[in-house]
């Protein structure tokens, strides 16, 4: 059993859910994490910068990438053009008692890996691949795992290799206020 992903067997749009992320405005996660992320009171997180987390090697790629794209999150105005979102993001809070959650998308281009990293300020994040599937996340201590739709541990260290023949799609629920351990129990 694995203390880094859980597969969760959800249905999904997923053509709805590519629309519905033509809504929004992306930014390279580069700028997004550096200026935009806050620590919070996540324990493993609190006071560090995203820097902090990075493999020495790996710290000038993140400076210059621009190939993975965040969406801002969705703000009530938005999420009233995106009635899949909006449903998915619904079940969630109920199934797992929060309000804490953000959702996002995000896109990785084809021919292009994302470096070995954590989620600063998001203990665990629940992730539906709608374009690309073929790859799959590598977390540092566990190895190689495909999935669909799973809740990730991303205060983990983990990465995407290259995506060989499209661009890659997610759309990310950021549970803010849950440990892995602690959304992994309410979604069972």
């Amino acid at each position: 059993m694995s203390n880094s992903i859980y597969n969760i067997d959800f249905d999904i749009n997923k053509e709805m859910l590519i629309e519905e992320s033509k809504v929004c405005d992306y930014v390279p996660i580069n700028r997004v994490t550096l200026r935009r992320v806050k620590m919070g009171s996540y324990a493993e997180t609190k006071g560090k910068k995203f820097s902090d987390f990075l493999n020495e090697e790996d710290k000038d790629w993140w400076l210059k990438q621009d190939t993975w794209q965040s969406s801002m999150n969705a703000d009530a105005e938005m999420l009233f053009k995106m009635p899949e979102t909006t449903r998915i993001l619904a079940y969630f809070k109920s199934k797992l008692q929060t309000e804490n959650i953000e959702a996002n998308f995000f896109t990785q281009k084809q021919g292009t890996s994302v470096k070995m990293h954590v989620d600063v300020g998001t203990p665990c994040a629940i992730n539906f691949i709608i374009k690309g599937e073929e790859t799959p996340i590598i977390f540092e201590d566990e190895g190689t795992f495909f999935y669909k739709t799973a809740l990730l541990n991303v205060s983990k260290k983990h990465m995407v290799p290259e995506q060989e023949t499209t661009d890659r799609m997610l759309f990310k629920l950021r549970i803010l206020d849950l440990n892995f351990d602690e959304a992994k129990e309410r979604l069972c």
